[in-house]
């Protein structure tokens, strides 16, 4: 894999975000999972090193070393606890979106300390009425003057409570089709009129702040709009892009834990005087694992080596999302078969993958929608 995609300095990132995680996050990654905490200190460590920054150039603080480095770095994090990575992943989508389109004055502001995790982020599009369909959106911002004020409410927003700022896509024109009247907002926290909440606890992702937000004539200043007015759902559609190969590699990062487990485990386990690695039902579900994982990851890379050539990359993304989640859904499955017994409890890491993995088949855009875009592209 790594002969076939990565450059000699892109081997010595991976080499390096490696020994960093084993020192930081390795020694409390299943406390993050009992303790349904990530530490802030945590997040603060891995952005002072660059790596909430590969896809931000350096003249505003971000690394500038392409989407293979984040895909490393993402796959790397998300081996020892994804949820880590989940956290980071809305300041990727937000710090990417200000990038391509906000003012040089919004990014000599607000990107730097995105990209070093100096100020955390959330992007904020689902509604209880907008999920699958973006254009379902019912959040409302008004122009007043030079303010807008900002009507409505989100849920199953990550790093709702702990985000310093809040990407949200609102209605500015209610007369046209949504595609045509969102626009995105910036919103700090404490703004008057802005509450967060997080009334509900999730299946997997332990230590991720997932919640509810409600805007109750919430005044931003027009500066805050970021892009034109009225082309939120289009640059919205790019930054899918970037984060369909963020969860993907999440994805792959699970099952690369959940296949190195089980391989231990079955090299130890002894039944009927043998080790069950021994056994052929054992041995061909580590071929099936050995054989998936490597096609999500081809996948997976070679969309984001398009991405670094700047090749039109939407088929590919959802290829690697659809794949490489029914990949890290089935991989743990599997994992916890294996491990009998001892996988359905909390003394081994498999039940946590495997609740993890889940989350990938709904979140950023569930399996079933990244098969309609695929076939969409296809049929052009």
């Amino acid at each position: 894999m790594e002969d076939l995609f990565f450059s000699d300095k892109e081997i010595r990132l991976q080499k390096e975000i490696r020994g960093f995680l084993k020192k930081e996050l390795e020694p409390i990654k299943e406390n993050i999972n009992k303790n349904d905490e990530i530490p802030l200190e945590l997040i603060r460590k891995i952005g002072a090193k660059g790596y909430f920054g590969p896809l931000i150039s350096k003249e505003y603080g971000g690394s500038e070393l392409g989407m293979i480095s984040h895909m490393i770095i993402t796959e790397e994090i998300s081996r020892l606890n994804v949820a880590v990575s989940v956290t980071r992943t809305p300041c990727i989508l937000d710090g990417i979106t200000l990038f391509r389109y906000g003012t040089k004055e919004q990014k000599e502001k607000y990107l730097s300390v995105i990209a070093r995790a100096e100020k955390i982020c959330a992007i904020c599009i689902t509604e209880k009425g907008a999920g699958t369909d973006v254009a379902g959106i019912q959040t409302i911002a008004e122009k007043k003057g030079g303010e807008y004020v900002i009507n409505g409410s989100k849920r199953f927003i990550t790093n709702a409570g702990l985000a310093d700022y809040y990407f949200v896509w609102a209605l500015t024109d209610q007369k046209v089709n949504p595609r045509d009247g969102l626009s995105i907002f910036l919103v700090e926290k404490d703004t008057p009129g802005f509450i967060t909440d997080n009334p509900y606890g999730l299946m997997g992702l332990r230590g991720v702040k997932n919640g509810t937000l409600e805007f109750e004539n919430v005044y931003v200043p027009k500066e805050n709009l970021i892009g034109e007015e009225g082309k939120g759902f289009q640059m919205l559609m790019k930054t899918f892009n970037v984060e369909r190969l963020t969860l993907s590699s999440e994805c792959n990062g699970i099952s690369l834990a959940a296949f190195e487990d089980s391989k231990k485990y079955v090299r130890e386990r002894i039944q009927f005087g043998k080790k069950i690695a021994t056994f052929q039902a054992i041995r061909l579900k580590i071929a099936k694992m050995a054989t998936e994982i490597r096609a999500a990851r081809l996948l997976t890379y070679s969309s984001a080596r398009l991405w670094d050539l700047g090749k039109e990359v939407t088929k590919e993304a959802s290829m690697s999302k659809a794949f490489s989640s029914k990949t890290a859904v089935e991989t743990t499955t599997e994992a916890v078969q294996v491990h009998g017994g001892d996988g359905y409890t909390d003394v081994y890491p498999v039940e946590r993958y495997m609740r993890d993995a889940k989350f990938f088949q709904i979140g950023g855009g569930t399996s079933e929608i990244q098969n309609l875009i695929i076939a969409r592209e296809e049929l052009k």
